[in-house]
């Protein structure tokens, strides 16, 4: 008998300290606020942009992927830049809004991949520089890896050259 109250004891020390596990999640953004904080950094005011001419056939087909993804069939808003993508395969914008699709989808890492073509791509200077590396902070931050401050905000100050003050 004294047995089994000296082993029930130890089992009650062995319950108390048993460490539990406590999972810390980082606050996730939902894809649709990611994607509103990437395009809500758009040009700035005074800022020097360069912008190749863009072909007709591949505006139409952007417009197209637009209405798409406002009405929510991100899969036809995908075929249209996949469209637009044939005709020109290096064009950074249309890269870009595939990365932004890729957000809303929840396809991180593709998400990641696209944005960082488009800007290999693309001018590394304005509006769309500052939507790749956003497309990349946020597609990292889902996967648990998100950018150091310091170097996201050093990737978005390269972007964007401001011409000199005239007098």
């Amino acid at each position: 008998m004294r047995k089994i109250v000296y082993l029930l004891g130890v089992l009650s020390l062995v319950a108390c300290t048993a460490q539990e596990e406590v999972v810390v999640k980082t606050p996730v953004i939902s894809p649709d606020v990611m994607l509103a904080k990437i395009r809500a950094n758009q040009q700035i005011q005074n800022e020097l942009v360069f912008q190749a001419m863009p072909d007709d056939e591949v505006l139409d087909l952007i417009d197209q992927a637009k209405k798409a993804e406002l009405a929510g069939d991100y899969q036809l808003a995908n075929t249209n830049l996949s469209a637009a993508l044939r005709i020109n395969s290096s064009n950074p914008e249309v890269t870009q809004m595939k990365a932004e699709i890729a957000l809303l989808q929840e396809a991180w890492l593709n998400a990641e991949q696209l944005a960082l073509q488009s800007y290999q791509h693309g001018p590394k200077l304005g509006d769309i520089c500052r939507r790749n590396w956003l497309t990349v902070h946020y597609a990292k931050m889902a996967q648990g890896q998100p950018m150091e401050d310091f170097e996201l905000a050093k990737n978005l100050n390269d972007c964007t050259i401001v011409p000199p003050a005239r007098m």
